[in-house]
């Protein structure tokens, strides 16, 4: 027992000399750790506030009636929160109401920009989507099949070559419209009712 306790005291001993000695690094190693600890604690809820601010402004976008409030609020959103995935969305939102007022210019735009600025592949296929739907009205069939084609989501798939099949069907490509409305009906099949009318498509085609 008297063992024990002179090895405790010897050892108890060292670890006093060693923080005497180191104790300016020690000193310096905790604030360290400390000023990053609260560093990134600010950080995050800053981070946290943006994404509630951003969720909130775009809330405003999807209520607000007039097309200049949707604008600026969508302004707001790309100036001051273009990281968070409210930006983008507000983007394609107000894309489609220059789409529906045949403003194909500020629409494009739109697009455009939220496919470039989330980090979201969801998202910016979607863009992509919307976009290539106006550059087919718009019958720019080139730019269109490589916009759609840029789509990357798997969950866009069926839609993808769905769209290119009516693209390439309108640029009179019916060997390639085939193939991808075949692409999408087998997407499709036995899991949507979107498989039916692309079938009448594909019959439509074959029958000429």
């Amino acid at each position: 027992m008297a063992l024990d306790i002179k090895e405790d005291k010897d050892l108890n001993e060292k670890f006093s000399e060693l923080f005497k000695s180191n104790k300016k690094n020690i000193f310096l190693f905790s604030l360290i750790f400390i000023v990053i600890y609260f560093a990134i604690s600010f950080y995050i809820s800053q981070g946290e506030k943006k994404q509630l601010i951003a969720s909130d402004l775009y809330q405003k976008v999807q209520l607000a009636k007039e097309l200049d409030d949707i604008d600026a609020l969508t302004s707001e959103l790309k100036n001051n929160f273009p990281e968070t995935v409210y930006a983008s969305r507000s983007s394609i939102f107000l894309g489609n109401i220059y789409f529906k007022n045949k403003d194909y210019s500020n629409a494009g735009e739109c697009y455009k920009w939220a496919s470039k600025n989330t980090s979201e592949s969801s998202i910016s296929s979607l863009a992509n989507y919307q976009y290539g739907i106006m550059l087919h009205v718009e019958k720019k069939y080139e730019l269109a099949i490589s916009v759609v084609k840029d789509i990357k989501n798997d969950g866009f798939i069926g839609l993808k070559n769905n769209l290119l099949g009516d693209i390439y069907y309108s640029a009179g490509e019916n060997n390639l419209a085939l193939e991808h409305f075949q692409l999408a009906y087998d997407f499709y099949n036995n899991k949507n009712d979107l498989a039916k009318v692309i079938k009448l498509k594909i019959d439509a085609i074959s029958k000429n």
